[in-house]
């Protein structure tokens, strides 16, 4: 019987993502999946500004953004006739490096993943299914069937489901799948078109349906359609059906040619009711599924990957115990609870059929739209939900703050990032982070009321009472002999609130474990001896 330590069954963007996440950990583990050959068709379009930042811990965003196109607004019709357009670089975030969705295909990211991988002399098996998965007090077994109809016994010590929605992995751990179908009937297509229109993507409604259009590569464009008369239960859509939906939504004429793919499909909200039963763990669209509202699928599924990949880690390296386990649930579905709600309102108002939701969807929203809209904030804050830069986990139980500490960021917050100097060259806050291990970052203050020394002592009287291999970098806003890292305008400082002097504790994954002003650091040296 074989043996590892984490077995991954599923080989797509979740599944890669936590076998990235495992490789820079240096945990043995496999990754399988039943597809003889990755599929060149994908319905997800969109990387946003979070999954951007989570990939460059690992140094690898730049590789996604020179084989996609930022998507730089969106622009909503109804009725044939102009709503609303919202411009993202007029919404300029001053806490991250990647302001804009990246509109780039499934099919080109798990192939950029397949490729870092590969570097590392990791490869998906395929086609390899999981045929029975059980477990017990120690460990999991799994029986594996590959392509020549052999079978292999596998034991491993953890197996995560990053095996879509009829995951075996979840419904071998017993975990309910809650949810349902939406009722409506869907048609997607990848065509080229013919058509003088600002690169982005549009969404158009009428009392015919509703269409979202996305601007792909190469003159290729994304269809989503839902039409208020359905095709026949048996009938596969035709370019002639998005033409006529085209024709009745859009202002303008256009003209579509060279179907790349046209296809049909229904679709399902349900998240599971835990992600974790025992030594079974669930990610990705195995522990839930929602609309397409906002791309937030297969993003979601990645950070499901990056939370639960360091956990994993650290249990298994026996840093912690296997209840640290447990907070990957708690963390990681209160969000997918939220996204579902979020989703599942925008997309049924987008979807409704209901006659009285149609009329404020066509004619009463194109008149409040730009009125709600006209605020900054208002379109920043409805950004910043989409782009999950606001994604926090402050009810976890294994993050926290000094008592002492008064500041906007709490522990489990996203760190910000923010442009630093290291001597004469530019680097960020977010490059100074890990995606191994937790770092430490201690900050001098801007009242100039903390030392070198007393920053210096802080240091050393951390690692000396953490025991542990953890990076510490001292962020001053004036140069200084011994100190390499400043923030002259201190404009990092105010985005951690530090006016005095103090600290963050930051996760692998980019949150916040614990903040507080420096001359709490002994309730630091507490928590973590929790």
């Amino acid at each position: 019987m074989g043996e590892t330590d984490v077995l991954i069954v599923g080989g797509g963007p979740t599944g890669l993502m936590l076998a990235l996440e495992l490789t820079s950990q240096d945990i043995p583990f496999r990754i399988i999946d039943s597809s003889p050959i990755r599929s060149d068709k994908s319905r997800a379009l969109v990387l946003h500004s979070r999954t951007l930042e989570l990939l460059n811990r690992h140094g690898i965003a730049q590789e996604f953004v020179d084989r996609g196109n930022f998507n730089l607004a969106v622009r909503i019709f109804a009725n044939q006739k102009f709503v609303f357009e919202n411009d993202f670089n007029i919404i300029a975030f001053n806490d991250t490096m990647y302001q804009n969705p990246l509109i780039i295909s499934q099919a080109e990211i798990e192939s950029i993943l397949d490729e870092v991988l590969m570097k590392h002399q990791v490869k998906v098996e395929r086609p390899v299914t999981a045929e029975k998965i059980s477990q017990d007090e120690t460990g999991v077994t799994a029986v594996l069937r590959h392509e020549d109809g052999s079978e292999e016994s596998l034991r491993c010590k953890y197996a995560v489901g990053c095996d879509g929605p009829r995951s075996i992995v979840r419904n071998s751990a017993g975990l309910q799948f809650e949810g349902a179908a939406y009722p409506q009937d869907f048609i997607l297509a990848d065509v080229h078109m013919k058509w003088e229109t600002r690169e982005c993507l549009h969404i158009y409604l009428g009392a015919s349906g509703f269409m979202i259009v996305f601007p792909m590569k190469d003159n290729v464009w994304r269809l989503i359609c839902s039409r208020r008369e359905a095709l026949g239960a048996d009938a596969e859509p035709t370019l002639e059906n998005f033409q006529e939906m085209l024709d009745k939504l859009l202002p303008e004429p256009v003209q579509i040619f060279d179907p790349v793919w046209i296809s049909r499909f229904k679709l399902h909200h349900r998240i599971a009711d835990n992600y974790r039963a025992g030594r079974m763990l669930v990610a990705g669209d195995a522990a839930h599924v929602h609309s397409p509202a906002g791309g937030q699928g297969m993003n979601t599924g990645m950070h499901d990957a990056v939370n639960l990949g360091w956990k994993l880690a650290s249990v298994i390296r026996g840093e912690n115990d296997d209840s640290l386990l447990d907070s990957y649930n708690i963390e990681r579905r209160r969000v997918g609870q939220t996204l579902l709600q979020g989703t599942d309102r925008l997309f049924e108002f987008m979807a409704t059929t209901n006659p009285l939701y149609l009329f404020i969807r066509n004619y009463v929203m194109p008149f409040i739209m730009p009125w709600a809209m006209a605020i900054p904030g208002r379109r920043a804050l409805a950004y910043r939900f989409v782009s999950e830069l606001g994604i926090r986990y402050r009810k976890s139980p294994i993050v926290g703050q000094a008592t002492t500490w008064k500041g906007t960021l709490k522990g489990g917050d996203r760190v910000p990032d923010g442009r630093l100097l290291k001597g004469n060259i530019e680097i960020t806050v977010h490059s100074l982070l890990g995606a191994r291990k937790h770092s430490l970052l201690l900050f001098s203050g801007v009242d100039g009321v903390t030392s070198t020394d007393d920053l210096e002592k802080a240091h050393v009287e951390f690692i000396e009472a953490s025991g542990r291999s953890i990076p510490v970098y001292t962020i001053t806003k004036s140069s200084s002999e011994n100190i390499e890292i400043m923030d002259p305008e201190g404009l990092v400082h105010r985005l951690f609130g530090f006016t005095a002097s103090g600290f963050v504790l930051v996760r692998p994954d980019g949150h916040i474990a614990f903040i507080g002003p420096l001359t709490s650091m002994d309730e630091l040296k507490t928590w973590m001896e929790r």
